[in-house]
């Protein structure tokens, strides 16, 4: 939880002081950065927690593949440098690419630590060195902001939590490379591996196709808008379904051949999931206008439309993206790929398709095809631990229910009551105890079973 709380202080502090346009440059280097990123361990990571038994050589050998493709990447990227700038049109773009490059080679020498610490579930500790690495690159990033770096702020800030998290890796992994290497040993795990990749690749051309175009034939100030917009969607992606879903990769693959287990355990963790992200991101449809202008100021007044488009989709994606630890923990990355295939297709061309009608277009459109492949990105994975969409539902629509109810109030109280001319950090600071004062309620009433799971995970006392 402090994590989240310190990335969203800082995104909002860097708001104020950074203009979209700063913004909107990171968005076109983060794509490029992202895309290289994906072969810089190839899915040996997963391979490495979903095996059950790892000899020594195979994670020497895989940790010399990571530091290959790391130290490759770096080059790709220092190299291709001007060419993104010559496609984005912005010359700005190409030292940016150039420093952020070295961010492959400094964390490719510790993608294997952090596996092997997930794969004991040492959860706690990884917690504590992303929290040290964030507050390190936040306070990097809010002084370089204040003194005028502009959008190498954020560069600094990227470049120091990837550094701490390096350097903290290493000091607190037993294990340590030697210079062994197996050709034979690295071949056990190429085809799962390799079919994780190629999913990664085509998700995250789907995910990220909205940013390659708003970029280069919108400019950078709308990708700027659009990437806070999606930036504030992904937060219970990363930070909750996220977090949890380096939990349930682990511990699923260590129930992997028992699908009635795996199910029960796969129904909780969603239940839980959706007991926090359900409200948060309905509230955040309903307050959305007096939460831009409130923490970021009227310069991201765009924002607003763009939030209440894409939050709706930010709930879904919430429980769609634990999919994969179910595709991952049994093996079938093979399945994985192919849906991954279709899927990132079919989004790419919805967004080509909503680009004419600008941000809100792309937004739209991006929307509408993630709603209508929801149905199928449940019932595929489900067929490989025999459980029904019904099951799902079963688990989801009480919090969704106490969500609507949440939302009837604080749009009556938004719309009935409170005075249009009310300040908006005031209708902000009361909209927002009252949804959550509203949510508390509806759920201790139809919902207090999972309410009582969720504060039990906690470790608040009944």
């Amino acid at each position: 939880m402090g994590r989240q709380v310190m990335q969203f202080a800082t995104t909002a502090i860097l708001g104020r002081l950074l203009s979209p346009d700063d913004f909107g440059l990171l968005g076109m280097a983060t794509i490029v950065i992202g895309f290289v990123g994906l072969f810089k361990d190839l899915g040996t990571s997963a391979a490495v927690i979903q095996k059950k038994h790892l000899s020594e050589s195979l994670v020497h050998s895989i940790f010399w593949i990571n530091v290959g493709f790391g130290l490759l990447g770096t080059i790709i990227i220092f190299v291709i440098s001007p060419l993104v700038a010559k496609f984005y049109e912005e010359p700005r773009i190409a030292p940016v690419l150039m420093v952020l490059s070295c961010a492959f080679f400094i964390s490719s020498i510790s993608i294997l630590q952090n596996a092997i610490l997930q794969k004991k579930l040492a959860f706690n500790k990884l917690a504590n060195i992303e929290i040290f690495a964030v507050f390190n690159g936040s306070a990097i990033g809010i002084v370089s902001a204040f003194l005028g770096f502009g959008v190498w702020s954020l560069v600094y800030q990227s470049l120091t939590v990837t550094t701490v998290t390096t350097v903290l890796l290493w000091i607190t992994t037993a294990w340590k490379p030697k210079l062994v290497f197996s050709w034979n040993e690295v071949r056990q795990v190429g085809r799962y591996s390799l079919n994780l990749t190629g999913f990664n690749i085509f998700n995250y051309f789907a995910r990220n196709a909205d940013y390659i175009l708003i970029g280069k034939f919108l400019g950078s100030e709308s990708l700027g808008y659009y990437t806070l917009a999606y930036r504030l969607m992904l937060y219970p992606l990363q930070n909750i379904s996220g977090v949890l879903g380096k939990v349930m990769f682990p511990a699923f693959a260590q129930v992997q051949n028992d699908n009635a287990r795996f199910s029960r355990a796969y129904l909780k963790v969603v239940a839980t999931i959706a007991v926090v992200t359900f409200p948060l991101m309905i509230c955040l449809w309903a307050i959305s206008e007096p939460f831009i202008l409130t923490l970021f100021g009227a310069q991201w007044q765009p924002v607003i439309v763009l939030l209440m488009i894409l939050a709706p989709i930010g709930m879904t994606q919430s429980i769609v993206t634990t999919v994969g630890t179910i595709y991952t923990s049994k093996g079938r990355t093979d399945w994985m790929l192919r849906w991954g295939v279709g899927s990132g297709t079919f989004v790419t061309l919805a967004i080509i398709i909503g680009l004419q009608w600008g941000i809100v277009g792309v937004a739209t459109a991006y929307a509408t095809a993630s709603f209508l492949l929801t149905y199928p990105n449940f019932a595929i994975p489900f067929r490989l631990i025999d459980l029904r969409v019904n099951d799902l539902i079963a688990v989801l629509w009480r919090p969704f229910l106490a969500s609507l109810l949440m939302l009837g109030v604080l749009m009556s109280l938004k719309i009935l009551i409170l005075p249009t001319s009310l300040a908006s950090a005031w209708v902000l600071g009361i909209l927002v105890p009252t949804g959550l004062i509203t949510y508390l309620l509806a759920s201790w009433f139809i919902n207090r079973e999972q309410m009582q799971e969720l504060l039990a995970t906690l470790g608040v006392k009944r």
